[in-house]
């Protein structure tokens, strides 16, 4: 699900990639990125962090399309379906202004093997926040990493409304059920299994921590250096309303805040499994989500959390030099398996949109935000986990089975890649990877939502460029960098040293403010109300 955070200058991307193997890969102001090496099995390319092209935050992925291929960055979101691209010709994309295209557009004419599937508006979409995208479905040739595939489906954004950040393709990544449309076809996950290049519909994904130079995510296997402790099998939770698995929910049932050495539990032994969603079971459904920057919680949920954290004001704002403390959070899912969460990974800089700096205060600290925020609901019975808690996770998903299993990340792991190919069928990941733990039976089996087969046929080829190779400063867009003269479209006359005290421009994500009855924040920090909308 693409999770926006509304009128939020906050500006947190973090890299992400696809394909067998592709390295998510990021990258401050200073600093080139290492050359990835191929892998048995597995291909690496490199991505990079963005910290100001989305709102919030995002994973991306270096893509082409076309013939001859044309450059794409797209968002990596397991919460959504759809593969799209912004064409060259939608308004948006003809302009330089806060909401323009960027990462890449398409221009289907100068592709020779673009074909019309249905015409506009057979793809039309709608994001909480207001944003749009709508166009043709077409196919073409799709290339991620070295490996290319013809007759690829997705979406061309004619027409591109964005509220929040730039306009950006996307790569959804769920269950193609899901879909954008009433006439569903395979995505990305479900093209690489038909076309033969993965045996079965699942990948993981290794996000690393907030300061790392790269993660990853793998298609068709499970790479077991990137992790530590067993890896834990979990069944994902059915739709509360069609009981269909389609989404990657499960269950948080205990949750824990350790501040200066001292532990208190925010709430702990809720239900597991299905119980999770009867009223008072004490446990938090959620839909483990790359495409949401932060963890939304209940307000109440809120409360007792960070009431544990003394130096997080009413705002969600704090001194950054709390990131660097030994706090951390312990998210229990279906209790089975503990993730300890540092603080860097959920107190995380606030940037300025304008100058592409991070925000100080008035003494020149820098201004950090909570990325545990409070939820409005989603209507759908659960709530959304983002990069906040996924970047200290292994997470594999596992669509043809219907379940995931996560471990503890081994963040910043220097070991030697250690990557297992999973096979088709019931067990694959668990005869695959080593201490695999098995799911806690369910009282109900459930329908998992099926394969998609549409009715083209693909065919897979070697790229004769590996997508992604650029490294280090080639590989970021100069508007976009931390410490760039500031966003295409603002005025000019960016210093470029950060910016103190500026705080009408700075808001905290995922807040409801009218349910607090905040107007400001602390030390003179206006708050524009920004609210999680997903």
């Amino acid at each position: 699900m693409r999770s926006t955070l509304v009128a939020c200058e906050l500006l947190l991307a973090s890299a992400a990639v696809a394909l067998p193997e592709i390295s998510i890969a990021k990258r401050r102001k200073h600093g080139a990125l290492p050359v990835m090496k191929k892998r048995q099995n597995a291909v690496g390319t490199t991505v990079y962090d963005i910290v100001t092209y989305s709102t919030g935050g995002a994973y991306y992925a270096n893509i082409t399309v076309g013939s001859p291929p044309q450059q794409q960055v797209v968002i990596l979101d397991t919460g959504s379906s759809d593969l799209y691209f912004d064409a060259s010709s939608a308004a948006a994309c003809q302009t330089n202004g806060a909401y323009a295209c960027r990462g890449g557009v398409f221009d289907p004419s100068k592709s020779n093997t673009y074909g019309i599937v249905e015409p506009a508006p057979a793809f039309d979409t709608r994001f909480g926040d207001g944003s749009t995208a709508s166009g043709p479905f077409a196919e073409d040739t799709v290339c991620i990493s070295d490996v290319c595939i013809s007759n690829v489906q997705f979406g061309v954004a004619e027409q591109v409304k964005a509220t929040t950040g730039y306009a950006i393709g996307l790569m959804g990544l769920g269950y193609s059920e899901n879909e954008a449309t009433r006439h569903v076809y395979p995505n990305i996950p479900e093209v690489l299994k038909d076309a033969g290049v993965i045996n079965s519909r699942m990948y993981s994904v290794y996000l690393n921590d907030e300061g790392a130079t790269s993660g990853t995510i793998l298609f068709g296997g499970i790479d077991t250096s990137k992790y530590t402790g067993a890896l834990q099998t979990v069944d994902t939770l059915p739709d509360i309303q069609t009981g269909v698995i389609d989404q990657f929910v499960t269950a948080v049932t205990d949750l824990k805040a350790t501040v200066d050495g001292s532990t208190s539990a925010v709430f702990s032994n809720g239900k597991p499994g299905l119980d999770a969603y009867r009223q008072n079971s004490g446990s938090l459904p959620v839909l483990l989500d790359t495409g949401s920057a932060a963890w939304s919680v209940p307000p109440s949920v809120y409360t007792a959390l960070v009431s544990n954290f003394p130096y997080i004001n009413r705002q969600g704002v704090c001194d950054c030099k709390y990131a660097d403390s030994a706090d951390t959070m312990t998210v229990t899912f279906n209790g089975q398996l503990d993730i300890t969460v540092p603080a860097k990974e959920f107190i995380v800089p606030a940037y300025n949109r304008t100058t592409n700096q991070p925000y100080q205060d008035q003494s020149g600290a820098g201004q950090c935000v909570f990325m545990v925020v409070p939820s409005k609901g989603t209507g759908m019975g659960f709530d959304t986990l983002g990069d906040a808690v996924l970047r200290s996770m292994y997470v594999v998903f596992d669509l043809d089975q219907g379940q995931m299993s996560l471990a503890q990340a081994a963040v910043n792991s220097t070991a030697d890649p250690d990557i297992r190919v999973v096979a088709a069928g019931a067990g694959g990941v668990a005869n695959a990877a080593k201490n695999v733990k098995s799911a806690a039976p369910m009282s109900s089996s459930f329908p998992i939502a099926p394969q998609i087969n549409g009715t083209a046929t693909f065919a897979v080829s070697t790229a004769k460029t590996t997508v992604g190779s650029a490294t280090g400063t080639a590989a970021v867009p100069a508007d976009a960098q931390v410490g760039a003269s500031g966003s295409t479209g603002t005025s000019s006359g960016s210093t470029g040293t950060s910016t103190k005290g500026a705080a009408s421009s700075l808001v905290v994500p995922g807040f409801d403010w009218s349910s607090f009855g905040v107007l400001g924040l602390a030390a003179g920090m206006a708050v524009l109300g920004a609210g999680l909308v997903l």
